[in-house]
C-alpha cells in the first residue's frame, strides 16, 4: 500500500472533509445530479468557458488572410481547410452517432457503430476526450432543437456529444467481450495511475513515469485529475459501474474466477497438494497495477485503490466510494452463479502461520490431543505413536516414541513395523496412559515412559475408549485405576485395569456380550457410570461394568443401520448416536428409561458429530453441537442443556411423519405411558439450528470446537480443512492438505493439527483471538460477496485492503463527522460515509462489528444491549432501521435485532400478531398512523386527562376557568396534557407527544409566542414545533423565564433575560425558545429557573449556573453575573443529580441522593446551614446527608427537601415551612414535616411562597401564603401547617404543580425517566372505539391495533436515529438514453428505497420528518432581522408604460442575491412599492406575493398550465394546474427556481401560498417518482390512449390495418401542453409499426413521466436555498403541499382561536355580528376576506404557526361606515354599525373593492419614482 501513500503508521487515509458549511443540505442535494452533468462539471474551466461572451477573436481564416508573405498565407489556409475538414468529419460521426443513440429497436447501435467504422471502442474513447477538450462537437441542427424526449429544454452541445458517445461505449462494451475488457482495462489503469501518484501522461512509458509523491500538490502535474481525459474515465467508470450484468453482455466476465476455482478442485482430485501448496505460496500476491486476469473485481479493485489513496482530494475520493458501491451493486444483480463452496482455495484470505510436523516414516493415520497434559499423540503406518509437545511454535519437541508392540518376548522392529496401521489410539482422561491397537491387539503406554504393555485379545478390536471423567478422583492427585474398554468384531466387550504401570488386568464383560453382532462405537463418560455401546445393526445398549446390576441394562433401537458414532454431551446427560442415515438422535434418562429426547434430520447423510465443551450459561442455558454431512455441509445446533436427569422438553419443531415413526424406537423396555408423557409434551425447547456452512464438496470427516466455542474446524475426504468463525459463519482460513482427513483437533487455544492420509506430516495451523479479530471483517465481507455471486478477491488487492480496514475507515469518519451533524454545520454525513456505510451493511459487517463475539449457545443468556458495542451503536441502528424498512416496503419478515420495547403481548389466537407483516397490509399501517396523528387524545395513557386548577387567573393562567379560584376547577382544554408547568402568571402544557402549549401573561415575552401579549387560552408555541419536549421549567417570580429540554438534547431558554439568565450571552430578552448554544455537547438532563439565575445538570454530573450572582447565588465563589452558562467548579468529581433554583439561593442534590448542597442568601436559614450567612460556594447541608434525598426545592426564603422514603424536610422563614410554632427555633436546619409523618409523599412542589405535597394515595396537602387562593382550600387565609385539599380527594391525582399565586393537580401519570439522547418510552392509552373513517380497521381487535401502533413508533425511533446516513436524494435521471439504465443498488440499498419510492413515509410518526425540519431552519435563520434585502416592485403604470408582472420584478432581483439573505423567520426581502403610499411592514410582502400566486395561475406567468383534464372536462384535478415543460429558457428556469424560493420562504415563514398544484407536481418535488396512475390522475384520455394503442391486437388489429385505426406515423406523442412533439431525440425519424407499438408506449409513458424533470430541478434547486431539500424524501407529497400552501378553507373557528379583541371584547354586538357575518360568508369571500385584512389568502394547515394574532379593533368613526384593515399587522377596525345586515353589506364591499393596500401620504416621497427606469427593471 505504499504506491498508495499508506505504511505500517498511517495504514488508512485521513478522513474525508467537509469542505463547507452546510446545514440545509443544498450541497448532496446538488450532489444527486445525473452523471452527464456530474460530467460537465469535472471538465477543465476552459471547455466550459468556450460559450462564455468576451472580446472577439480572430478566426483561423481571417489570420491566414492577413499574412503578408504569399507562401506562408498558402500554406496557413492549407492548414485551416484541413482542420476544417477534420472538424467536420467529427461532427458528421457526432451526428450518425445521435441518429443511432436514438434510433430506439429501427437499428442496432452496435451494427451501426461496426459499419461507420467505429467499432474499436478506443477510437471512439479517444473521440469522446476530445469532445471533452471542446474539440469535437455535435452541433444540433433546428430540427434537433425541438424537445428532446423529456421536455428538458436543449443541453449544450459538448453534454450532448458526451451522452451519445457514453451511450456507444456502452453498446460496444455490452456485446463484445473484447471491447469490454479494453474498457476495463483502460478505466483501471487512469484510475490506479490517479492512486498512485503516477503521471497519467508518461503512464504508458514505464521509462518516463514520475511520482507525485513528493511534489506540490498543488504543482501543475495536478493538472491530470482535471484534465478531460480524466473526467473521460469517471464517465466511463460511471458507465461500466452502474451497468447491469447480463448473460450477452457482462462487462466483467467471472468465468476466469470460476475457472480458477474449479481448476483447483481438480487438482485436488489428482495432483498431490504440496505442489499446489508450494506454487500457491510462490506465487506473491498480484501486483496492483498489473492484475494476472481480468475479474469481477477488477474495476473494483482500481476504485477501492482511489478510495484509499492519500493523494486524491476528497471530492475524488467522495466520487470512488459511490462508484465502488455501484460497481457492487451491478455485480451482484440476480443470475449471477453463487460459488458451491466458501473455501478459500483461490487464497482470497491472508494466511495464518501453518507449521509442519515431520511426524512419521509413512503416511499418518491419527492425532489425538490431551489437554491435562497438553501433549499431542499421532500415529502413523510405521507402527508407532508420537508424543509432541507443540506449545511453542519455533520448536516442537518429540517427547516419547511409542513403538506398537506385538510379542512380548520378541521386540517389534521399525522395518517389521513399516506399513502397519495403528487405529483406535486415544489417552486416558489424566493424560498419563496412551492406547492403540492393531487387529486384535492392543497396546497401552505410560507417558512415563518404557515399553508398552501388549494385551491380545480373543478376536479382532474394533473399538476401544478410556472414561472421559474419573469421577470423584479425577483432578484431585490421586492415582487410582485407569479402564480401558473395548469392543470386539464378535459383539464381546473386556475391561482392562490398569493398577500401575507394570499391572494390568482384563475383565470380560460377558453380561455385555450380544454375539455375534460387531461392536463398531464406545461412548464412556464416566468410570462409575454407564457406557454406550454401539453395534453393526443399529442397537445402542447402555451398559455397567458391573455384573451384578442387569437391570441397568438397557437396549435402544436407534437406527436401522450400522452405528457409525456415539458422543456424549458434556454434561453427560445426553447421548448423541450416528448411523449411515440422516438422522441425528440424542437420548436420554428419565426414571431409568432412555427416551429419544430429540431428532434431528438432514438432507444427506451425516458422517460426523461434535460437541462444543463449552457449557451453557444462564437460567436457561444451552448447548451447541456440530454435524457433518455427506454433502459437505456443516450444521450447527443449539438446544438445551440438560440437568441431573433429562427433565427439559423434548420435541423438536423440525419433526417430520419420519420423526414420528421414529418415537416408536425407543429401549426395549416396555413402552410406558410416562415416557409418551415425556416426549408428548415436550414442545418448548426445541434444538435450534444456528448456521448452515458449505465449504466442501465431498463428506466431512472430522469437526472440531475451538475451546472457547467461536471456532468451528471442519475436514473433508477431500482433504480440505475450513476454519470457520460462528460469529457469522464465514471462513477465516483455508487448509489444503494431501488426501482425506485423518483427523482435527485443537491443540489447546493456540494451534489447529491436523492429519492427511496422503502425508507423513501433521500440519499445524496457529490461530490467535487477534489474528481473529483483525481479519474477522475481512473474512464476513468475503462471504457476503461470495452470496452475491462475487469472486475473484484474490485478484484485488486494494479491495481486500479496502475490506480489512473498512471498519477503522468507518469509526475515524464517523468520528470526525458527528460532531459537525451534531452541532448542525452539516445536515446530513457525507456521501463518503454514506456510501461506506451503506457497503458494510451490504456486506452484512454489522453482525461482527456491532457485538461482542459470543458463541452461539451463549447468546440468550447475555443481556441483548450487554453485547453491543457502544462505538458501533450507530451503525447497529442504522442497520436496524434499513432492514426493518425493507420488511416494511416488501412486508417480510422483522430481522432478529428489531426488537420493540414494551410491546404488548397479543394472544396466540389473535390472527393480527403485530410483527406479522402479511396480516397488515401497508393501507392498514398508514390508517393506524394516522389516527394516532390526528387524534392523539385517543392513545393518551388513561383516557384524557383530568386537570384541575386554583389560584389567581387574571391573566388568563387558569384558561377557560376564570379569573380566580379557590377550590380546584376541572379545566377541560388541558385534557392532552402529561405535564402541567405554573409559574410566574403563566402556565405551560407539554403533551404525550411533546408539543408545548402556554397562556396566561404575555409580558417580556415569557410565552414563546414572538409577542407580549395576554392568552386566556392554550395556544401552541410554534418555535418548539416539531421538536419533542422532555421538561419544562419556568420561573415563580421576577419577569418571567423559562427553559425546555427536548428529547434529541436541546435545551431553549425564552421570556426576560436580565442577568444573563437566559444564557444566550447577554440580557436581551427573547420572545421566542431560542436554543442556548453554549450547551451544546452537553447532554442536560434537568434544570431549575429562579427570579433571577438559572441553573441546568448533565449526565454526567456538572452543574452550570447562569444569570444574576448576587449573594453568590451561582456557586461560583463570586457575585458576578454569568450570561452564558459556566460550570460549578467547587462539584468537580462529584456526581450532581437534580438542582433547585429560589429568588436568591440554590440546592443541589447529588445523582445517589446521600449529599445536599446549598449555596447564595441565607436569610432566614433558607440554606439549611443553622446560620444566615450568604455562601458563595456549595456548602454541604448535613442533616440530609446520607437519608436519600430525592428532590430539592427553593423558594422566595425557604427550602424543601423530598426523600426517596416518602418524607418531607422543610428550612428557612418559619411562616413558609410547613412546621408548627413549637418548631419555629430550629427553622435554619432541615427539618421533617410533622403532619406529613405519615403518609409516604410521592412529590412535592414549591410556588413563591407555597408549597403542595401529593401522597402515594391521590391526596393534596398546601401549605404556605394563600392570598389568591393557591392553596385550594376554599378561602384566602395563609396556613402554616399543611392542610388537605379536600377538592381533590378521590380524584386520583398523579402529578402537581405550583406557580407564584396559582396551582394545578391532574391525573396523568408522570413520564418515565430516560437515558439522555434516548426517546422516552412510548406511553400508549386504550382507545374505547375505532374511529369510522378508518375502514381497514374495523375488522381488528384495539390490543391488536395498539401493538401495531408502537411496533411503528420502534419504526420511526429507528429512522429518526439514522435518516443522515440514509442517501435520500431523488434518482430522477433524465432517460434521454434507453440504454442508460439506473441501476438498483440491491443489497447496498435495502430500505431506502421504499422511503424514496414514498410507500413507506406515511408510516413515519411526524417527529420524523417535522424535528430535523424546524431544527435545520432555526439554527440557519438570520436574527435580529426583521425583514430581508429591499426589493423593488412597480405596480402602477407611468408615462404609458405597462409594468411587467410583479413574479418577473422579484424573481429577477431574488435571484441575484445570496440564499443566506432570505433565510428570515417572517419577511425574506422588504418590498418598496414605487409610486405607492405603502410602507413594508408585512402586510406589502404579504400583498406581493398573494398577486404573485394569482399570475401564476391566471397566465399571466407561462409558468403553470391547467392539466389536460380541465381542458376536455374529464377525469380529476380539472382545477388544478402543472409545471410547464416548454419553459425551459434560461430565463424560464431562474424563475422557476425563484419559485421555489417561494414555496421555501412559505415553509419558513408558515406563511402559505395560494397554489393548485396537480398531487403529481408536489409527488416529484418530494423526491418521489411518477407513476402511470400519476399521469392519468392529470391526462386521463392520453393513458386511454396508450392502452388503447398497446392492446390494440386485442380488437382484431393487425399490421395491415394499424395505420388505419393509428392515425400517428411516427414516434411523436402529445406534450401536457397540447404539443405533438418527439418522445425521444429523432423521435420523427422512427416510424410507428404495428410491431413497435409496445416501445412507442413505454417511450411515450417515460416522457410523459419525465417531462418536467428538469423544471421540478429548478424548483428544488431554490427550496435548497431556503429549506433543506433532502428532509422532504422523509414526507409525503400531501404534507409538503400543507406545508407550502396550508388550508384551502378558511375556518372561522381557527381565526376565533387567534383572535385579540381591542378596545371591545367578544360580548359586544358587533362582535357577535361579525362573527354570524363570516360564517355566511362563502369560502371565496373568506379568501377574499384574508386577502383584505392580512394580505393573504391561505391559513397554515397548522393553528400553531399562524404567528400574528388576528386583531378586532373598534373605531370611533361615522356609523355604518366602510371597515378599514391594517394588513401589516392583521388588523380589522370596525366602526359603528345599524344592524348585521348592514355591517355585512359594508364588509362585502370592501374585500371585494378595496384591495390597494395601505395609501398613506407619509411613504409617497420615500416611495417616489426617482428615475425613469429601464424595460428590464420594471
Amino acid at each position: 500500500m505504499g504506491s498508495l501513500g499508506l505504511n505500517d503508521r498511517r495504514v488508512i487515509p485521513d478522513p474525508v472533509q467537509f469542505t463547507d458549511s452546510d446545514p440545509l443540505g443544498a450541497k448532496s442535494t446538488v450532489a444527486s445530479m445525473t452523471e452527464e452533468s456530474s460530467l460537465s462539471t469535472e471538465l477543465p474551466r476552459s471547455s466550459q468557458n468556450l460559450g462564455l461572451p468576451g472580446p472577439r477573436r480572430l478566426t483561423l481564416g481571417e489570420q491566414a488572410a492577413m499574412l503578408l508573405d504569399p507562401h506562408d498565407r498558402a500554406v496557413a489556409l492549407r492548414r485551416t481547410t484541413s482542420a476544417a475538414q477534420i472538424l467536420l468529419a467529427r461532427s458528421m460521426v457526432m451526428k450518425a452517432l445521435s441518429l443511432l443513440s436514438v434510433s430506439g429497436s429501427a437499428c442496432s447501435l452496435a451494427a451501426g457503430l461496426e459499419a461507420l467504422g467505429l467499432a474499436d471502442i478506443r477510437l471512439l474513447v479517444r473521440l469522446m476526450c476530445l469532445t471533452a477538450a471542446g474539440r469535437a462537437e455535435f452541433v444540433m441542427g433546428t430540427d434537433d432543437t425541438g424537445d428532446h424526449g423529456n421536455g428538458t429544454g436543449t443541453p449544450s452541445g459538448m453534454a450532448t456529444s458526451l451522452t451519445y458517445l457514453s451511450a456507444a461505449i456502452g453498446s460496444l462494451a455490452a456485446n463484445s467481450a473484447g471491447a469490454s475488457r479494453m474498457l476495463v482495462q483502460l478505466c483501471t489503469q487512469e484510475l490506479m495511475s490517479a492512486a498512485t501518484g503516477v503521471n497519467l501522461s508518461t503512464i504508458e512509458d514505464p521509462r518516463k513515469r514520475t511520482s507525485r509523491r513528493d511534489q506540490d500538490p498543488s504543482s501543475s502535474d495536478h493538472k491530470a485529475l482535471s484534465s478531460p481525459s480524466f473526467s473521460v474515465t469517471q464517465s466511463l467508470v460511471s458507465l461500466l459501474a452502474g451497468t447491469r450484468q447480463g448473460s450477452s453482455g457482462q462487462l466483467f466476465s467471472t468465468s476466469d474466477s470460476y475457472d480458477e476455482m474449479n481448476d483447483m478442485m481438480k487438482d485436488l482430485k489428482e495432483q498431490d497438494s504440496s505442489k499446489a501448496q508450494e506454487s500457491a505460496s510462490t506465487s506473491g500476491p498480484p501486483s496492483p497495477m498489473h492484475p494476472p486476469r481480468l475479474g469481477p473485481l477488477h474495476l473494483a479493485n482500481a476504485l477501492a485503490a482511489c478510495c484509499l489513496s492519500t493523494r486524491l482530494s476528497s471530492q475524488h475520493r467522495q466520487w470512488a466510494a459511490q462508484q465502488l458501491l455501484r460497481s457492487l451493486a451491478a455485480q451482484s444483480q440476480e443470475g449471477r452463479c453463487v460459488p458451491e463452496t466458501a473455501a478459500d482455495l483461490a487464497g482470497d484470505l491472508p494466511k495464518c502461520a501453518t507449521n509442519k510436523l515431520e511426524a512419521h516414516q509413512n503416511r499418518v493415520v491419527s492425532c489425538v490431543w490431551n489437554g491435562r497434559k497438553n501433549l499431542l499423540a499421532t500415529s502413523g503406518c510405521d507402527g508407532t505413536v508420537r508424543v509432541w509437545n507443540v506449545s511453542s511454535r519455533s520448536q516442537h519437541i518429540l517427547q516419547q516414541t511409542c513403538v506398537f508392540n506385538k510379542s512380548e518376548e520378541d521386540p517389534s522392529s521399525a522395518d517389521d513395523l513399516m506399513g502397519s496401521q495403528l487405529s483406535h489410539v486415544c489417552w486416558n482422561a489424566n493424560g498419563r496412559l496412551l492406547a492403540a491397537t492393531m487387529e486384535n491387539m492392543v497396546n497401552i503406554w505410560s507417558v512415563a515412559g518404557g515399553r508398552g504393555h501388549l494385551d491380545l485379545q480373543p478376536c479382532w478390536v474394533t473399538a476401544i475408549t478410556w472414561p472421559q471423567n474419573k469421577g470423584l478422583l479425577d483432578g484431585r492427585g490421586i492415582s487410582g485405576t485407569d479402564m480401558l474398554l473395548i469392543g470386539r468384531l464378535d459383539g464381546s466387550l473386556a475391561l482392562v485395569e490398569v493398577l500401575d504401570s507394570s499391572t494390568f488386568n482384563r475383565v470380560e464383560l460377558e453380561h455385555c456380550y450380544r454375539k455375534e453382532v460387531p461392536v463398531c462405537a464406545i461412548a464412556w463418560y464416566d468410570e462409575h457410570g454407564k457406557f454406550a455401546i454401539g453395534y453393526s445393526d443399529g442397537k445402542v445398549r447402555m451398559c455397567v461394568k458391573d455384573p451384578y446390576d442387569q437391570d441397568a441394562i438397557k437396549t435402544i433401537e436407534a437406527h436401522e443401520t450400522s452405528i457409525s458414532g456415539l458422543s456424549w454431551d458434556p454434561t453427560g446427560h445426553l447421548l448423541a448416536t450416528l448411523a449411515e442415515d440422516v438422522c441425528l438422535k440424542l437420548w436420554g434418562c428419565n426414571c431409568d428409561t432412555w427416551t429419544m429426547v430429540y431428532i434431528i434430520p438432514h438432507a444427506s447423510p451425516v458422517t460426523a458429530m461434535d460437541w462444543c465443551p463449552l457449557l451453557g450459561k444462564g437460567d436457561e442455558p444451552q448447548l451447541m453441537l456440530a454435524t457433518g454431512c455427506s454433502d459437505g455441509s456443516v450444521h450447527v445446533w443449539t438446544l438445551p442443556q440438560p440437568g441431573s436427569t433429562v427433565s427439559v422438553p423434548f420435541a423438536s419443531p423440525r419433526r417430520t411423519e419420519q420423526q414420528a415413526e421414529t418415537r416408536e424406537n425407543r429401549a426395549d423396555t416396555p413402552s410406558t405411558s410416562h415416557q409418551e408423557t415425556i416426549a408428548d409434551d415436550a414442545l418448548q425447547g426445541p434444538v435450534e439450528e444456528v448456521l448452515v456452512l458449505k465449504g466442501h464438496q465431498t463428506s466431512i470427516q472430522h469437526l472440531a470446537f475451538h475451546a472457547h466455542g467461536m471456532a468451528l474446524a471442519s475436514g473433508c475426504s477431500r482433504g480440505v480443512v475450513n476454519l470457520w468463525s460462528l460469529q457469522d459463519g464465514a471462513v477465516t482460513q483455508t487448509l489444503i492438505g494431501q488426501g482425506t482427513t485423518q483427523g482435527l483437533v485443537w491443540a489447546g487455544e493456540q494451534a489447529l493439527v491436523a492429519a492427511f492420509n496422503k502425508s507423513k506430516d501433521v500440519s499445524l495451523m496457529y490461530y490467535s483471538q487477534d489474528w481473529f479479530s483483525h481479519h474477522t471483517s475481512l473474512a464476513a465481507a468475503r462471504m457476503a460477496l461470495r452470496s452475491q455471486g462475487i469472486v475473484g478477491l484474490h485478484q484485488a488487492p486494494c479491495m481486500k485492503a479496502l475490506l480489512r480496514r473498512l471498519p477503522r475507515i468507518l469509526q475515524e469518519q464517523y468520528s470526525y463527522e458527528k460532531a459537525h451533524v451534531v452541532c448542525g454545520d452539516q445536515l446530513v454525513h457525507s456521501t463518503f460515509l454514506q456510501n461506506f456505510a451503506a457497503m458494510a451493511i451490504g456486506l452484512q459487517l454489522e453482525k461482527v462489528l456491532c457485538t461482542t463475539p459470543c458463541p452461539p449457545h451463549l447468546r440468550s443468556s447475555v443481556e441483548e444491549g450487554c453485547r453491543n458495542v457502544p462505538e458501533w451503536t450507530w451503525l447497529a441502528s442504522f442497520s436496524s432501521a434499513l432492514k426493518s424498512a425493507e420488511t416494511l416496503s416488501r412486508r417480510s419478515t422483522f430481522p432478529s435485532t428489531f426488537v420493540v420495547p414494551d410491546i404488548e403481548t397479543i394472544s396466540k389466537d389473535e390472527p393480527m400478531q403485530p410483527t406479522d407483516n402479511v396480516a397488515w397490509k401497508l393501507n392498514m399501517d398508514e390508517e393506524i398512523m394516522a389516527w394516532a396523528t390526528q387524534k392523539p387524545e385517543d392513545w393518551m395513557l388513561g383516557g384524557r386527562c383530568e386537570a384541575y386548577m386554583w389560584g389567581g387567573g387574571r391573566h388568563g393562567q387558569l384558561a377557560e376557568t376564570g379569573r380566580s379560584l379557590l377550590t380546584p376547577t376541572i379545566t377541560p382544554s388541558f385534557s392532552q396534557a402529561q405535564q402541567i408547568i405554573c409559574g410566574q402568571n403563566c402556565t405551560f402544557v407539554i403533551q404525550a407527544n411533546g408539543t408545548v402549549q402556554a397562556c396566561g401573561e404575555g409580558s417580556y415575552g415569557r410565552l414563546g409566542q414572538g409577542n407580549s401579549d395576554d392568552l386566556h387560552q392554550l395556544t401552541i408555541i410554534s418555535a418548539l414545533q416539531g421538536f419533542v419536549v422532555t421538561q419544562l421549567v419556568t420561573s415563580c417570580g421576577s419577569d418571567g423565564h423559562s427553559m425546555a429540554l427536548t428529547e434529541s438534547g436541546e435545551v431553549f431558554s425564552w421570556g426576560d433575560g436580565d442577568y444573563g439568565k437566559l444564557g444566550h450571552g447577554n440580557s436581551d430578552r427573547q420572545r421566542r425558545p431560542r436554543q442556548i448554544e453554549a450547551l451544546q455537547g452537553e447532554e442536560i438532563i434537568q434544570m431549575a429557573c429562579g427570579f433571577k439565575h438559572s441553573a441546568v445538570v448533565s449526565a454526567d454530573g456538572k452543574l452550570f449556573t447562569f444569570g444574576n450572582g448576587d449573594y453568590g447565588r451561582l456557586g461560583l465563589g463570586n457575585t458576578s453575573n454569568k450570561k452564558i452558562p459556566e460550570r460549578v467548579t467547587a462539584l468537580e468529581g462529584q456526581m450532581v443529580g437534580q438542582v433547585g433554583c429560589g429568588l436568591n439561593h440554590t440546592l443541589a442534590v447529588s445523582a445517589d441522593g446521600n449529599t445536599v448542597w446549598s449555596f447564595g442568601d441565607g436569610d432566614y436559614g433558607k440554606l439549611g446551614l443553622g446560620n444566615s450567612t450568604a455562601k458563595s460556594t456549595p456548602q454541604r447541608v448535613d442533616p440530609l446527608c446520607g437519608i436519600g434525598v430525592k428532590k430539592v426545592c427553593c423558594g422566595t426564603q425557604f427550602s424543601v427537601a423530598l426523600t426517596k422514603d416518602g418524607r418531607v424536610f422543610t428550612f428557612g422563614q418559619e411562616r413558609l415551612i410547613g412546621q408548627p410554632e413549637s418548631r419555629s427555633r430550629n427553622h435554619n436546619r432541615p427539618q421533617q414535616v410533622p403532619a406529613l409523618e405519615a403518609f409516604f409523599v410521592e412529590d412535592v412542589v414549591v410556588g413563591a411562597e407555597h408549597s403542595l405535597a401529593l401522597t402515594s394515595t391521590g391526596e393534596v396537602w398546601a401549605w404556605g401564603s394563600n392570598g389568591d387562593g393557591q392553596l385550594g382550600i376554599g378561602d384566602t387565609n395563609a396556613r402554616r401547617e399543611p392542610c388537605l385539599v379536600s377538592a381533590l380527594q378521590d380524584k386520583n391525582a398523579r402529578q402537581i404543580s405550583a406557580g407564584r399565586n396559582h396551582s394545578g393537580g391532574w391525573t396523568a401519570p408522570p413520564p418515565p425517566k430516560r437515558a439522555p439522547g434516548v426517546p422516552a418510552p412510548l406511553q400508549l392509552g386504550q382507545p374505547s372505539s375505532i374511529p369510522p373513517q378508518f375502514t381497514s380497521l374495523k375488522e381488528c381487535s384495539i390490543d391488536a391495533i395498539k401493538a401495531r401502533l408502537r411496533l411503528l413508533h420502534h419504526f420511526s425511533d429507528l429512522i429518526y436515529s439514522s435518516w443522515r446516513l440514509l442517501n435520500l436524494s431523488p434518482h430522477q435521471t433524465m432517460q434521454v438514453i434507453p440504454s442508460r439504465r439506473q441501476t438498483n443498488l440491491g443489497v447496498y440499498s435495502i430500505g431506502v428505497e421504499g422511503l424514496v419510492q414514498g410507500n413507506l413515509r406515511p408510516l413515519l410518526a411526524p417527529r420524523v420528518y417535522t424535528l430535523p425540519m424546524v431544527r435545520a431552519i432555526g439554527r440557519t435563520m438570520v436574527q435580529g432581522k426583521n425583514y430581508g434585502p429591499q426589493i423593488t416592485v412597480r405596480r402602477l403604470a407611468t408615462r404609458g408604460r405597462k409594468c411587467k408582472p410583479i413574479f418577473h420584478q422579484i424573481a429577477r432581483q431574488v435571484v441575484k442575491l445570496k440564499p443566506d439573505e432570505l433565510r428570515l423567520p417572517s419577511r425574506a426581502w422588504k418590498v418598496k412599492l414605487v409610486g405607492e403610499g405603502a410602507d413594508d411592514a408585512g402586510g406589502v410582502f404579504d400583498d406581493t406575493i398573494t398577486e404573485m400566486c394569482q399570475e401564476l395561475e391566471t397566465g399571466v406567468i407561462d409558468l403553470f398550465l391547467p392539466t389536460p383534464n380541465s381542458s376536455v372536462e374529464v377525469g380529476c384535478n380539472r382545477d388544478r394546474f402543472v409545471l410547464n415543460p416548454s419553459a425551459t429558457s434560461q430565463e424560464h428556469l431562474h424563475q422557476f427556481k425563484f419559485l421555489g424560493v417561494l414555496f421555501g420562504v412559505a415553509i419558513r415563514t408558515k406563511k402559505p401560498l395560494d397554489l393548485h398544484l396537480a398531487p403529481m407536481v408536489w409527488k416529484q418535488l418530494a423526491g418521489m417518482p411518477l407513476t402511470i396512475d400519476d399521469v392519468e390522475d392529470v391526462d386521463a384520455l392520453f393513458v386511454q390512449s396508450l392502452r388503447s394503442i398497446r392492446d390494440i391486437d386485442k380488437s382484431g388489429v393487425t399490421s395491415e390495418t394499424f395505420h388505419e385505426v393509428i392515425p400517428l406515423d411516427c414516434f411523436e406523442g402529445q406534450s401536457v401542453d397540447g404539443r405533438f412533439v418527439p418522445i425521444i431525440p429523432g423521435g420523427r425519424s422512427i416510424p410507428l409499426t404495428f410491431h413497435n407499438r409496445k416501445e412507442y408506449v413505454e417511450r411515450a409513458l417515460q416522457y410523459r413521466l419525465h417531462e418536467i424533470d428538469r423544471q421540478v430541478a429548478s424548483v428544488r434547486e431554490g427550496m435548497a436555498w431556503i429549506v433543506p431539500v433532502t428532509l422532504l424524501s422523509l414526507q409525503t407529497a400531501r404534507h409538503l403541499e400543507s406545508m407550502v400552501c396550508g388550508m384551502p378553507d378558511i375556518s372561522v373557528d381557527i381565526l376565533k382561536k387567534v383572535v385579540r379583541y381591542r378596545e371591545i371584547d367578544d360580548n359586544h354586538h358587533l362582535v357577535q355580528w361579525f362573527w354570524q357575518t363570516l360564517e355566511q360568508f362563502s369560502n371565496d369571500e373568506r379568501i377574499l376576506f384574508m386577502r383584505f385584512v392580512s394580505g393573504r389568502s391561505r391559513l397554515p394547515a397548522n393553528i400553531a404557526d399562524i404567528s400574528q394574532r388576528f386583531q378586532i379593533m373598534k373605531v370611533d368613526r361615522t356609523g355604518d361606515g366602510l371597515p378599514t384593515a391594517q394588513t401589516c399587522f392583521f388588523q380589522l377596525r370596525l366602526p359603528p354599525y345599524s344592524s348585521q345586515e348592514v355591517m355585512a353589506e359594508r364588509l362585502r364591499y370592501a374585500i371585494n373593492n378595496c384591495r390597494s393596500i395601505d395609501m398613506d401620504n407619509y411613504m409617497l416621497s420615500r416611495n417616489a419614482d426617482v428615475g425613469a427606469g429601464s424595460d428590464d427593471e420594471y
